[in-house]
């Protein structure tokens, strides 16, 4: 009986100069419009893009991988109750400080922390509208690259177990 398990590889996205520049516009559009404190842009990987803020650099980017740690977290969850979309905003509050993340075309994942005076639903309503404006650059990018080879990957028990028998034949059969 096979079985298999697919894994999810994350695209990486290349985007332009330009596309960059747009990026960056969008990301200080978002912080003026909501006084958040950091705005963070990370691949699905936890790979730090870009930041704005005060946040240093070092602490930005382990932000960023236990971000993406998270919603990788929350997608699992989302499959074990038998559902397929995974979460697209997460929420981590406390008294005074608050961090808010969404998915960005499930390539990248942009998130701002912000303190207690600044309203989760401003941070919504502006955070959707950057993320729409993400999403777009991202498109753009994924269109443009279209004729490119994509990699995916497969792990077959059954292709895995044949192989390895493959293998250990050749191997013993040198040894013969």
């Amino acid at each position: 009986m096979a079985s298999y398990q697919t894994f999810t590889v994350p695209r990486s996205v290349t985007l332009s100069t330009e596309q960059m520049e747009r990026v960056e516009e969008c990301l200080d559009e978002l912080a003026m419009n909501t006084g958040v404190l950091n705005t963070l842009l990370t691949d699905s990987t936890g790979q730090l893009i870009t930041l704005r803020g005060r946040i240093d650099k070092k602490r930005a980017e382990a932000l960023a991988a236990l971000i993406a740690g998270s919603h990788a977290a929350s997608a699992e969850f989302i499959k074990l109750l038998g559902k397929e979309a995974p979460f697209v905003n997460l929420s981590h509050e406390a008294d005074d400080y608050s961090i808010y993340s969404t998915n960005v075309a499930d390539v990248l994942i942009l998130s701002v922390a912000f303190g207690g005076e600044v309203k989760i639903g401003i941070v919504r309503v502006f955070i959707e509208q950057a993320r729409s404006k993400l999403s777009e650059i991202v498109h753009e990018t994924s269109s443009a690259n279209s004729d490119d080879d994509s990699v995916k990957i497969r792990l077959v028990d059954e292709d895995f177990d044949h192989f390895l028998d493959k293998e250990f034949e050749e191997l013993t059969d040198h040894k013969k």
